[in-house]
């Protein structure tokens, strides 16, 4: 199960996540994202907290909503990442193309 968290303070999203990020619900974290950005809201911190697992399709979703944030010249962060899901961004090359913090 899939669970998100919205926070705004001083301009910032934080989106704290929780659960699986599947495809099944990958789409839902986009448009999440997406309507954060809609809102004049340009920068967003995704914190994977503990419990979190990613697919390739959740992968995917946090590539495509990083492009669209970077269109609107906003900003996507990711923090607190867990090890396993580090290292299949590694072993794939994909973390460099990401703003981890």
């Amino acid at each position: 199960m899939f669970k998100s968290e919205v926070e705004v303070v001083n301009g910032v999203c934080t989106i704290s996540l929780n659960g699986n990020i599947s495809l099944k619900n990958a789409i839902q974290l986009k448009e999440l994202i997406m309507k954060q950005v809609d809102n004049g809201i340009l920068d967003i911190v995704l914190d994977f907290g503990e419990n979190v697992y990613i697919d390739s399709s959740g992968i995917g979703a946090i590539f495509n909503s990083q492009k669209y944030v970077n269109e609107k010249n906003g900003i996507l962060k990711i923090k607190n990442i867990g090890h396993e899901t580090m290292t299949i961004l590694k072993i794939a090359n994909l973390d460099k193309h990401l703003n981890i913090i």
